[in-house]
């Protein structure tokens, strides 16, 4: 499958990003997805790469559940996170892309945030929806390690 072709198919489909396997290797990293999925402009967002500041930061949450609530955090994922994150995020000044993963070999979840800075990405310790949610799967058993906020070095032209 060529990437044109891939890339057709996304866009007719609308993405469906928690149910997308890549065949790809190279884009299980997590920032390599981020810029694919940025490049591929896949939901509501459009994004010219070439105009993300140079003191962008990525901002990337990972949870672990138990294999036997993958359904439960999956469902969960798809609808309330979903309904409650994504309006919330929109409101944020200096997001340019908001992504929600999962890994259902490894039970993992991802999210994944580019921001215009620092002190944009850092709204989302403290926007009240986020905590709710994080509360939420915490309780289902989701182990979360630390937020992470990377500034980007360099990016593929």
């Amino acid at each position: 499958m060529t990437w044109q072709v891939l890339k057709k198919r996304l866009a007719k489909h609308s993405l469906n990003l928690i149910k997308l396997k890549m065949k790809y290797s190279y884009l299980k990293s997590t920032v390599g997805f981020i810029f694919f999925l940025s490049i591929l402009s896949c939901e509501t967002k459009q994004v010219n790469m070439n105009a993300i500041p140079k003191n962008a930061i990525i901002r990337i949450s990972i949870g672990y559940y138990p294999p036997e609530k993958a359904p439960l955090v999956e469902e969960k994922l798809q609808t309330i996170f979903k309904e409650k994150i994504e309006p919330a995020v929109k409101k944020l000044e200096g997001n340019i892309n908001y992504f929600v993963a999962i890994d259902t070999e490894k039970n993992s979840i991802t999210n994944v945030s580019l921001w215009e800075s620092k002190s944009a990405a850092m709204q989302m310790a403290e926007m009240v929806e986020m905590k709710e949610m994080g509360r939420d799967f915490v309780a289902m058993g989701v182990e979360f390690t630390d937020i992470t906020n990377h500034k980007m070095l360099w990016q593929l032209p």
